[in-house]
């Protein structure tokens, strides 16, 4: 009986299709996503842009950038909603069955990379936090190790324990950050407000829709780790409009605005000012751990479909361990280049995976054909790499298509995907074996039709 319970409390489907009767709804994906965006990261994005740009301009650069991010993340969600598939598990059928085998390495170590660098800045915020609270001596690798063992739990349970501490957390923060802008407005007319400018050197919008897009659209390509559970592809058009067009703005704005009001981008600093006290840094911390475990959850996924032989609670607690090691370490300092690097390679899989599904093949991916994949599909692969290298060319600032580098990846890799397989008078080829029966061809082809 234990060993059921335990069964079911570890199951995660991460190899196979969500079960409709373990579907979720708008909501609770929509607060995961924004449990994902409400993080220290993106409140010091928000202080960024508000450094450069007046609050009124910082907020119309949150509007666009957070629906650009909701719009990829529709597109690309709609994929896991209908097939019920993680992220790696589409790769499969879109680049092929030996091609994923660096395809989802590439996307988990992405995500498994910012685990150990969110890690250390939650160790580092946690000390600060405690040592500014109680004027004691805080220990960044106590905080680090308790933090991660902390976000490995939930990230070993999956979606389950992901949706109960995103119901918890994200209520919480956005109550603290009304209650900031509040106390804000006690000293502050709403025109003095909305005339604020940052102290630093003047950016221009597209320069702020820039870098929101940049802070979230990685996320958005891998969006179906999520999705997957959707009810249907409405619940993942409502949970993306939630978190990018509503929650994620309204954090980049607040970040902005306490930002230009303290003069200063410590967050921490800020909300002892405010007189918040120990109970906003609990609040604060908790935002970090909605982010930072669903990083896990994602590369926990990716190595699934790679070390088939391990389960995805055991590839998350190896993977846990590892980078609470390599936070501890203080090596997080030199993975943001080699991270960034990932970043550009991450999302012109999205514009491929995407052209793939709704111009070409959506009638074939199903997991009853994943054991007739080819090893390699040529086309695909190629336009991911064209358009990498488009990302990397452009990051380099040699030229620039959106200003973007990571959206030109994406966009370039849909483009070629679309343009050599129309040219080519068809898609690349798809499938190593014909269909187990006559019945699955049949259906297979009714679907075409």
């Amino acid at each position: 009986m234990a060993e059921g319970k335990s069964k079911d409390l570890f199951e995660d489907y991460s190899v196979k299709s969500v079960p409709q009767e373990e579907t979720k709804n708008w909501l609770s994906m929509g607060l995961i996503w924004a449990g994902v965006g409400i993080s220290l990261g993106l409140l010091l994005t928000g202080g960024t842009i508000g450094n450069g740009l007046t609050l009124g301009q910082a907020s119309i650069a949150a509007l666009i950038g957070g629906g650009v991010l909701a719009l990829i993340t529709i597109l690309v969600g709609i994929i896991g909603a209908k097939t019920n598939l993680s992220t790696a598990m589409i790769s499969r059928f879109t680049f092929g069955n030996r091609a994923i085998i660096i395809i989802a390495l590439v996307q988990a170590l992405g995500s498994y990379g910012w685990f150990a660098v969110q890690l250390g800045l939650f160790g580092k915020t946690s000390s600060t936090s405690w040592e500014m609270a109680t004027g004691l001596g805080g220990s960044t690798v106590l905080f680090t190790i308790i933090g991660g063992i902390c976000m490995v739990f939930t990230a070993m349970i999956g979606y389950k324990a992901l949706d109960f501490l995103s119901k918890l957390a994200v209520p919480l923060l956005l109550l603290l950050m009304g209650a900031s802008v509040w106390k804000i407005l006690e000293n502050h007319s709403f025109s003095d407000i909305m005339s604020l400018k940052g102290t630093g050197e003047p950016i221009t919008i597209g320069m702020g829709i820039s870098m929101v897009i940049s802070s979230f659209i990685v996320g958005a390509v891998v969006a179906p780790d999520v999705s997957r559970y959707a009810k249907s592809p409405k619940d993942t058009i409502g949970a993306a409009i939630l978190a990018f067009v509503i929650v994620v703005p309204i954090v980049m704005v607040v970040g902005a605005l306490m930002a230009q009001i303290a003069e200063t981008w410590d967050i921490v600093d800020i909300m002892l000012r405010l007189g918040w006290g120990a109970a906003a840094l609990v609040v604060l911390l908790l935002a970090q751990w909605t982010s930072n475990d669903n990083n896990l959850y994602c590369s926990a996924l990716g190595f699934s479909v790679v070390f088939t032989k391990l389960k995805k609670w055991q590839l998350t607690v190896i993977s846990g361990i590892l980078g609470i090691i390599l936070a501890v370490l203080g090596i997080y300092d030199n993975f943001v280049s080699w991270l960034m690097v990932l970043g550009v390679l991450i999302p012109p899989m999205g514009g491929v995976i995407a052209t793939d599904y709704y111009l070409f093949n959506k009638q074939h991916y199903f997991t009853s054909n994943l054991d007739r994949l080819i090893n390699i599909r040529t086309v695909p692969v190629v336009a991911w790499i064209i358009g990498s290298i488009v990302s990397f060319v452009t990051n380099s600032a040699i030229f620039t298509i959106t200003t973007v580098p990571a959206f030109d990846g994406f966009l370039v890799a849909a483009i070629v995907h679309f343009g050599v397989t129309k040219f080519s008078s068809g898609d690349s080829k798809m499938f190593a074996k014909p269909a187990h029966n006559i019945v699955e061809a049949e259906m297979n082809k009714s679907m075409e039709g």
